[in-house]
């Protein structure tokens, strides 16, 4: 099918792009600690799924095609009641006993024994409230901020300390630039609803729509978020058939849904899977072109950064594929909730590069531990123990370890240099 002539000719640039303050972030480091500091609040651990990639540095496109699976991501809700309810194919399959009954702050259902994961939605304490004013201002003057690279700058180390979560619907689209997409075509959501998916998209989505977070009220028991949820990637597969619909893309899709409407949240997958910037489409495609690409630049940076632990990991046959497929795939969506909603914030304002940060990070912190794993299954254990368990006694919560991320100095010239090795590689047929 052809695509709709309302297409925009080529993606605008973002209002508020950081990308292009490369030299000024490689100038002599300014201290940003002199901003306004963000609530700090603890965060428990989040659930953690059990699925596992079985990956090792022999496995193949398809075997990995068929190996990584499709996994939630946080959302945003506030917890209710939910009435006990078990039905065939439903959450509580095989949990006879375990029927739910409570929803927490992030809209996930929880079961009978999982009292300790709970996160209560509670109000806003002095210093929230104060820190949601603040935002609510920022937003009020944001041409201000968008233009001048001094104010772009504070907004970034904003950013960096957290987005209050009431505005994040509103400030989302406007730091990747969906805002200006939508304002260019205003009717092509609605106009590519109006079209036919091809036999094989629509049946493949619609197998796949259970799947996209099923725990999350929202989503549960085909529940409203469904619908939407089937229009954005619906949309998006129209819009870009050379992509289409992948596997995986409804967990991207039910987060952004969590913020913005559907029609935002189409945008935002078209700049998020299209834009060099965030580069997500070849995270889904067939081949994970992307995804081998990232964890090739992964292995350079840790060898130039920690060259030791590197050759250690070497030595022991940890593969970055053990520990890192998920990280880079789904943007640390297995991290605990906070954690990964603030990853995401930097990510939409600043690119991929905080995708590298916080896993050197999260080697670099543990390199004494590993060092202490003096075969290849203790290694490669520890490797799967720290890959969705962050927090650790130097960073206990989400600001911590942000702070302590952001401190690891990947360059973007790096970054790019390395893509141009990997991709010479890949075109004289090495990986």
């Amino acid at each position: 099918e052809e695509e709709p002539s309302e297409k925009p000719s080529e993606a605008p640039k973002a209002v508020f792009n950081v990308t292009s303050e490369r030299t000024a972030e490689e100038r002599p480091a300014e201290s940003t600690e002199k901003e306004e500091a963000s609530p700090n609040n603890e965060m428990s651990n989040a659930e953690k799924t059990t699925s596992s990639s079985g990956l090792n540095a022999t496995t193949t496109n398809n075997q990995l095609e068929k190996k990584i699976e499709n996994t939630e991501n946080p959302l945003k809700i506030t917890d209710q009641k939910v009435p006990r309810k078990e039905t065939k194919g439903s959450v509580d399959s095989g949990k006879s006993a375990k029927s739910f009954q409570r929803v927490d702050r992030w809209g996930v259902i929880m079961l009978g024994d999982e009292d300790d994961k709970f996160e209560e939605t509670k109000p806003p304490t002095k210093e929230e409230f104060e820190w949601e004013l603040k935002w609510a201002n920022t937003l009020a003057k944001w041409d201000k901020y968008a233009t001048h690279y001094e104010n772009v700058k504070k907004i970034r180390n904003r950013i960096r300390q957290g987005i209050a979560d009431p505005v994040r619907g509103l400030l989302w689209p406007r730091l990747c630039g969906a805002d200006i997409m939508q304002q260019k075509a205003p009717d092509l959501f609605q106009k590519l609803l109006s079209r036919q998916l091809s036999q094989k998209d629509e049946e493949q989505l619609q197998k796949d729509l259970h799947r996209t977070d099923p725990r999350n009220i929202i989503f549960y028991n085909k529940g409203l978020g469904q619908e939407s949820l089937y229009h954005v990637l619906k949309a998006y597969c129209l819009y870009n058939p050379k992509v289409g619909y992948c596997q995986g893309m409804g967990s991207l899709a039910g987060l952004l849904l969590m913020y913005v409407p559907e029609e935002m949240a189409f945008w935002m997958m078209v700049r998020l899977l299209d834009d060099p910037k965030y580069e997500c489409a070849g995270l889904y495609e067939p081949g994970f072109p992307v995804l081998f690409k990232q964890l090739a630049i992964h292995d350079r940076i840790l060898e130039k950064f920690d060259r030791k632990l590197y050759r250690f990991l070497q030595r022991h046959n940890v593969m970055s594929v053990t520990y890192a497929l998920r990280w880079y795939q789904g943007r640390f969506y297995e991290f605990p909730k906070e954690l990964f909603i603030r990853i995401f914030d930097i990510f939409l304002a600043e690119g991929k590069k905080i995708i590298f940060r916080v896993a050197m990070y999260m080697l670099m912190s543990r390199r004494k531990e590993f060092f202490k794993r003096d075969d290849d299954d203790k290694a490669n254990s520890f490797a799967r123990d720290i890959r969705d368990n962050p927090y650790t006694k130097d960073a206990p919560d989400a600001t911590t370890l942000i702070k302590k991320a952001l401190k690891v100095k990947v360059k973007q010239r790096k970054l790019e240099k390395y893509e141009r090795e990997y991709e010479s590689k890949v075109n004289k047929g090495n990986r």
